[in-house]
Protein backbone atom coordinates (compact mmCIF):
# COMPACT_ATOMS: atom_id res chain seq x y z
CA UNK A 1 0.00 0.00 0.00
CA UNK A 2 1.43 3.54 -0.94
CA UNK A 3 0.14 5.79 2.25
CA UNK A 4 -1.95 9.04 2.28
CA UNK A 5 1.07 11.23 2.77
CA UNK A 6 3.09 9.66 0.27
CA UNK A 7 0.41 10.42 -2.52
CA UNK A 8 -0.13 14.09 -1.23
CA UNK A 9 3.58 14.84 -1.78
CA UNK A 10 2.97 13.17 -5.33
CA UNK A 11 0.12 15.99 -5.86
CA UNK A 12 1.90 18.85 -4.64
CA UNK A 13 4.78 19.02 -7.04
CA UNK A 14 2.34 18.89 -9.93
CA UNK A 15 -0.01 21.85 -8.10
CA UNK A 16 3.20 23.76 -7.35
CA UNK A 17 4.30 23.34 -11.06
CA UNK A 18 1.39 25.64 -12.19
CA UNK A 19 1.72 28.32 -9.67
CA UNK A 20 4.99 28.54 -10.68
CA UNK A 21 3.99 29.48 -14.05
CA UNK A 22 1.29 31.33 -13.14
CA UNK A 23 3.05 33.13 -10.58
CA UNK A 24 6.12 33.99 -12.75
CA UNK A 25 3.92 35.38 -15.12
CA UNK A 26 2.24 38.46 -12.81
CA UNK A 27 5.48 38.55 -10.97
CA UNK A 28 7.15 39.78 -14.19
CA UNK A 29 4.09 41.79 -15.67
CA UNK A 30 4.57 43.99 -13.25
CA UNK A 31 8.20 44.48 -12.76
CA UNK A 32 9.40 44.48 -16.64
CA UNK A 33 6.01 43.24 -18.28
CA UNK A 34 5.87 40.04 -20.12
CA UNK A 35 5.14 39.46 -23.82
CA UNK A 36 2.21 36.43 -24.83
CA UNK A 37 3.83 35.34 -28.27
CA UNK A 38 7.60 34.71 -26.54
CA UNK A 39 5.86 32.78 -23.70
CA UNK A 40 4.00 30.66 -25.94
CA UNK A 41 6.73 29.86 -28.37
CA UNK A 42 9.16 29.41 -25.22
CA UNK A 43 6.87 27.17 -24.07
CA UNK A 44 6.14 25.08 -27.01
CA UNK A 45 9.75 25.08 -28.06
CA UNK A 46 10.93 23.33 -25.45
CA UNK A 47 8.42 20.35 -25.98
CA UNK A 48 9.93 20.60 -29.59
CA UNK A 49 13.20 20.53 -29.55
CA UNK A 50 13.75 18.94 -26.08
CA UNK A 51 10.78 16.52 -25.90
CA UNK A 52 10.58 15.08 -29.39
CA UNK A 53 14.04 15.69 -31.10
CA UNK A 54 16.08 15.19 -28.42
CA UNK A 55 14.45 12.22 -27.43
CA UNK A 56 14.37 10.82 -30.83
CA UNK A 57 18.40 11.03 -30.65
CA UNK A 58 18.09 9.44 -27.15
CA UNK A 59 16.20 6.80 -28.47
CA UNK A 60 18.94 5.99 -31.22
CA UNK A 61 21.72 6.48 -28.96
CA UNK A 62 20.50 4.44 -26.50
CA UNK A 63 19.04 1.52 -28.72
CA UNK A 64 23.20 1.62 -30.10
CA UNK A 65 24.02 1.50 -26.50
CA UNK A 66 21.96 -0.19 -24.63
CA UNK A 67 24.58 -1.00 -21.57
CA UNK A 68 24.87 2.88 -21.23
CA UNK A 69 24.21 3.17 -17.81
CA UNK A 70 27.99 1.05 -17.30
CA UNK A 71 29.62 4.07 -18.63
CA UNK A 72 27.81 7.09 -16.25
CA UNK A 73 30.58 9.26 -17.21
CA UNK A 74 30.52 8.96 -21.30
CA UNK A 75 27.12 9.21 -20.74
CA UNK A 76 26.97 11.79 -18.39
CA UNK A 77 28.94 13.96 -21.09
CA UNK A 78 26.70 13.09 -24.20
CA UNK A 79 23.71 13.62 -21.56
CA UNK A 80 24.88 17.12 -20.88
CA UNK A 81 26.16 17.93 -24.47
CA UNK A 82 22.79 16.77 -25.58
CA UNK A 83 20.93 18.99 -23.62
CA UNK A 84 22.97 22.09 -24.13
CA UNK A 85 22.76 21.89 -27.70
CA UNK A 86 19.13 21.25 -28.06
CA UNK A 87 17.82 23.44 -25.78
CA UNK A 88 20.46 26.70 -26.78
CA UNK A 89 20.53 26.11 -30.20
CA UNK A 90 16.82 25.75 -29.83
CA UNK A 91 16.56 29.41 -28.60
CA UNK A 92 18.69 30.55 -30.90
CA UNK A 93 16.64 29.16 -33.84
CA UNK A 94 13.15 30.80 -32.35
CA UNK A 95 14.76 34.18 -31.29
CA UNK A 96 16.32 34.35 -34.88
CA UNK A 97 13.27 33.29 -37.02
CA UNK A 98 10.18 33.51 -35.30
CA UNK A 99 10.76 36.96 -32.87
CA UNK A 100 12.75 38.73 -34.63
CA UNK A 101 10.27 41.72 -32.80
CA UNK A 102 10.73 40.59 -29.10
CA UNK A 103 14.97 40.96 -28.61
CA UNK A 104 14.57 43.14 -25.63
CA UNK A 105 15.20 42.34 -21.97
CA UNK A 106 11.04 41.65 -21.53
CA UNK A 107 10.99 39.36 -24.61
CA UNK A 108 13.82 37.11 -22.84
CA UNK A 109 12.03 37.35 -19.88
CA UNK A 110 8.95 36.16 -21.87
CA UNK A 111 10.69 33.88 -23.77
CA UNK A 112 12.38 31.89 -20.48
CA UNK A 113 9.21 32.30 -18.60
CA UNK A 114 7.94 29.98 -21.08
CA UNK A 115 10.95 27.58 -21.41
CA UNK A 116 10.81 26.88 -17.95
CA UNK A 117 7.81 27.21 -16.85
CA UNK A 118 6.48 24.76 -19.41
CA UNK A 119 9.28 22.29 -18.74
CA UNK A 120 8.49 22.53 -14.68
CA UNK A 121 4.68 21.30 -15.68
CA UNK A 122 5.79 18.41 -18.19
CA UNK A 123 8.37 17.23 -16.08
CA UNK A 124 5.87 17.32 -12.93
CA UNK A 125 3.16 15.36 -14.81
CA UNK A 126 5.48 13.00 -16.11
CA UNK A 127 7.02 12.20 -12.81
CA UNK A 128 4.52 12.68 -10.23
CA UNK A 129 1.63 11.52 -11.96
CA UNK A 130 2.58 8.49 -13.31
CA UNK A 131 3.86 7.53 -9.54
CA UNK A 132 0.27 8.58 -8.71
CA UNK A 133 -1.44 6.66 -11.27
CA UNK A 134 0.77 3.73 -10.18
CA UNK A 135 0.19 4.43 -6.55
CA UNK A 136 -3.56 4.10 -7.17
CA UNK A 137 -3.11 0.91 -8.71
CA UNK A 138 -1.43 -0.87 -5.94
CA UNK A 139 -3.66 0.48 -3.73
CA UNK A 140 -6.72 -0.88 -5.87
CA UNK A 141 -4.83 -4.24 -6.02
CA UNK A 142 -4.70 -3.77 -9.90
CA UNK A 143 -1.60 -2.62 -10.28
CA UNK A 144 -0.08 -6.32 -11.97
CA UNK A 145 -3.15 -6.97 -13.60
CA UNK A 146 -2.76 -3.96 -15.40
CA UNK A 147 1.12 -4.31 -16.49
CA UNK A 148 0.68 -7.78 -17.71
CA UNK A 149 2.20 -6.31 -21.32
CA UNK A 150 5.52 -5.76 -19.51
CA UNK A 151 7.91 -8.38 -18.37
CA UNK A 152 7.88 -9.39 -15.04
CA UNK A 153 11.44 -8.32 -13.78
CA UNK A 154 9.92 -4.75 -14.96
CA UNK A 155 6.62 -4.89 -13.19
CA UNK A 156 8.83 -5.37 -10.16
CA UNK A 157 11.24 -2.53 -10.29
CA UNK A 158 8.31 -0.08 -10.78
CA UNK A 159 6.60 -1.66 -7.67
CA UNK A 160 9.68 -1.30 -5.86
CA UNK A 161 10.74 1.78 -7.14
CA UNK A 162 7.18 3.23 -5.89
CA UNK A 163 6.98 1.72 -2.71
CA UNK A 164 10.66 2.30 -1.39
CA UNK A 165 10.51 5.89 -2.96
CA UNK A 166 10.49 8.41 -0.05
CA UNK A 167 8.08 11.35 0.72
CA UNK A 168 11.29 13.96 0.34
CA UNK A 169 12.12 13.29 -3.16
CA UNK A 170 8.90 14.63 -4.11
CA UNK A 171 9.33 17.56 -2.42
CA UNK A 172 12.69 17.95 -3.23
CA UNK A 173 11.36 18.32 -6.74
CA UNK A 174 9.52 21.50 -5.99
CA UNK A 175 12.78 22.73 -4.88
CA UNK A 176 14.66 21.64 -7.91
CA UNK A 177 12.23 23.28 -10.09
CA UNK A 178 11.88 26.49 -8.61
CA UNK A 179 15.74 26.82 -9.01
CA UNK A 180 15.57 25.27 -12.50
CA UNK A 181 13.10 27.70 -13.95
CA UNK A 182 15.52 31.09 -13.06
CA UNK A 183 18.50 28.94 -14.65
CA UNK A 184 16.37 28.53 -18.12
CA UNK A 185 15.41 32.43 -17.80
CA UNK A 186 19.12 33.17 -17.43
CA UNK A 187 19.74 31.12 -20.69
CA UNK A 188 17.22 32.30 -22.75
CA UNK A 189 18.82 35.89 -22.23
CA UNK A 190 22.18 34.90 -22.45
CA UNK A 191 21.39 33.49 -25.92
CA UNK A 192 19.22 36.44 -26.91
CA UNK A 193 22.36 38.99 -25.88
CA UNK A 194 24.02 36.60 -27.83
CA UNK A 195 21.37 36.97 -31.09
CA UNK A 196 21.01 40.94 -30.56
CA UNK A 197 24.55 41.18 -30.16
CA UNK A 198 25.67 39.29 -33.26
CA UNK A 199 28.14 36.68 -31.37
CA UNK A 200 27.22 33.14 -31.44
CA UNK A 201 30.13 32.69 -28.92
CA UNK A 202 27.31 33.81 -26.51
CA UNK A 203 25.19 30.50 -27.71
CA UNK A 204 28.23 28.59 -27.65
CA UNK A 205 28.67 29.08 -24.11
CA UNK A 206 25.60 28.88 -23.11
CA UNK A 207 26.08 25.32 -24.57
CA UNK A 208 28.55 25.01 -22.60
CA UNK A 209 27.19 26.25 -18.79
CA UNK A 210 24.13 24.04 -19.78
CA UNK A 211 26.14 20.72 -20.34
CA UNK A 212 27.94 22.00 -17.35
CA UNK A 213 25.34 22.03 -14.95
CA UNK A 214 23.32 18.71 -16.55
CA UNK A 215 26.30 16.49 -16.01
CA UNK A 216 25.73 16.31 -12.00
CA UNK A 217 22.10 15.79 -12.61
CA UNK A 218 22.57 13.02 -15.02
CA UNK A 219 25.32 10.83 -13.00
CA UNK A 220 22.83 10.90 -10.48
CA UNK A 221 19.57 9.99 -12.54
CA UNK A 222 22.22 6.71 -13.44
CA UNK A 223 22.37 6.30 -9.02
CA UNK A 224 26.13 7.71 -8.79
CA UNK A 225 24.79 10.48 -6.71
CA UNK A 226 22.73 9.08 -4.04
CA UNK A 227 22.72 12.49 -1.63
CA UNK A 228 19.73 14.45 -3.02
CA UNK A 229 20.93 17.79 -0.94
CA UNK A 230 24.15 17.58 -2.67
CA UNK A 231 22.00 17.69 -6.19
CA UNK A 232 20.20 20.33 -4.67
CA UNK A 233 22.79 22.17 -3.14
CA UNK A 234 24.35 22.20 -6.44
CA UNK A 235 21.79 23.80 -7.95
CA UNK A 236 21.04 26.41 -5.52
CA UNK A 237 24.44 27.59 -6.36
CA UNK A 238 23.78 28.13 -10.11
CA UNK A 239 20.27 29.56 -9.32
CA UNK A 240 21.33 32.38 -7.31
CA UNK A 241 24.02 33.17 -10.12
CA UNK A 242 21.45 32.97 -12.54
CA UNK A 243 19.56 35.54 -10.76
CA UNK A 244 22.39 37.71 -10.57
CA UNK A 245 22.72 37.89 -14.33
CA UNK A 246 19.15 37.89 -14.92
CA UNK A 247 19.17 41.31 -13.14
CA UNK A 248 22.59 42.28 -14.30
CA UNK A 249 21.55 41.56 -17.79
CA UNK A 250 18.69 44.32 -17.83
CA UNK A 251 21.43 46.86 -18.48
CA UNK A 252 23.47 45.41 -21.53
CA UNK A 253 19.60 44.94 -23.28
CA UNK A 254 19.13 48.96 -21.96
CA UNK A 255 22.93 49.88 -23.97
CA UNK A 256 21.76 47.86 -26.79
CA UNK A 257 18.84 50.35 -27.27
CA UNK A 258 20.39 53.46 -27.20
Amino acid sequence: MVSTAKIIAMFVPIIFSFVLFIGLILFYRKRTGVSAKPVILGAVGFIVFTQVLEKILHVVVITSFPNYADHPLAWGTYGALAAGLFEELGRFILFTWLLKKFHDYKGGISFGIGWGGIEAILLMLVVCGQALVFSFMLNAGTFESSMVQLPSDQVAAIKEGILSQGIDFYYFAILERFLAVFMQMAFSLLVLLGVTKKKFSYVILAVLIHAGVDFPIIFAQVGKITNLWIIEGYLAVIAVFSIIFIKKSKTMFTDDAK
